[in-house]
């Protein structure tokens, strides 16, 4: 953690530095896997809302980034297609999950779904192709 926090410190550049965060979020992602694998349910979760977090992070930098006139485009892309994975994940956490921690893991889900719905709009708004949703998220 201190070193992520330390080389998005040092990251000047906003488009690099959205890449890292994405980067971060998935590290976190597979590690809070790992430890509901383990039953380590609180320790995952803890995980996984920062790799949320993390992913949100990334999708707040790339909205800035466009906004400043950058082709943001390949990433936006990226980031939709890591949403959709970062939701596939959790489902399988939520298998893993002790059944008190099923509604926190289930609100955290939240996260990639709003981020796939935005990224998937501004693709749409460029006239770029999105990836494909589930179809419950229709």
């Amino acid at each position: 953690a201190l070193r992520d926090k330390i080389l998005l410190l040092v990251t000047i550049d906003s488009s690099r530095k959205a890449e890292l965060l994405l980067l971060i979020a998935d590290k976190r992602l597979a590690g809070s896997k790992v430890l509901f694998e383990r039953d380590k349910p609180e320790l995952g979760y803890s995980d996984l809302t920062k790799a949320e977090k993390y992913l949100e992070s990334a999708a707040d930098l790339e909205k800035k980034n466009r906004a400043l006139g950058k082709d943001t485009s390949e990433f936006l892309t990226k980031l939709a297609k890591a949403s959709l994975k970062h939701s596939q994940v959790i489902e399988e956490i939520l298998d893993l999950a002790p059944e008190d921690a099923k509604p926190a893991v289930i609100r955290t889900g939240e996260y990639p779904k709003n981020i796939y719905r935005l990224t998937s709009q501004a693709l749409r708004a460029m006239s770029l192709p999105s990836p494909e949703s589930p179809s419950s998220w229709d």
